[in-house]
């Protein structure tokens, strides 16, 4: 167990009121998981980028984590998962297709902003056929087109 993190069954041991009407904690971690899922897929087109120019993605981060780029994506995922060549977070993409559907959904249902949304979504979609059931944080290689 890492310290501060989850112990056995459960989640996490960071516990928090986010509201007082049912379905506000799920609509919180709809918020998150839809981020990370922008966020994610958003540094790996990045990291692609600047690996076409001839950048370095280990120094690439180093600048991106120490500036405005910064994110769990390129703070967490990369330096751990992606740069490793892992792909282990433990999470699949066809959770994440899951929880961006349903973020959507209740985006339609509240009549909210949807733009980068559907395009995180169609993203999302495309590499869950492409790569049913793989590792989340290999979206990269997919966005990569490694």
């Amino acid at each position: 167990m890492r310290p501060g993190g989850a112990g056995p069954g459960r989640l996490s041991d960071r516990r928090r009121r986010v509201g007082d009407r049912p379905g506000q904690a799920q609509a919180l971690k709809l918020a998150n998981n839809f981020l990370s899922a922008t966020a994610l897929a958003a540094t790996s087109e990045a990291v692609a980028f600047g690996r076409g120019a001839g950048l370095d993605p280990t120094v690439m981060l180093e600048v991106l984590n120490a500036s405005s780029g910064r994110s769990g994506a390129s703070a967490d995922k990369f330096p751990s998962e992606v740069l490793t060549g892992r792909y282990a977070s433990g999470f699949s993409n066809a959770l994440m297709v899951k929880d961006v559907r349903l973020y959507l959904e209740e985006v339609r249902r509240l009549s909210g902003a949807r733009t980068l949304g559907a395009v995180t979504g169609s993203v999302w979609e495309a590499f869950t056929a492409a790569e049913p059931d793989a590792d989340f944080t290999r979206i990269y290689p997919f966005v990569a087109g490694d």
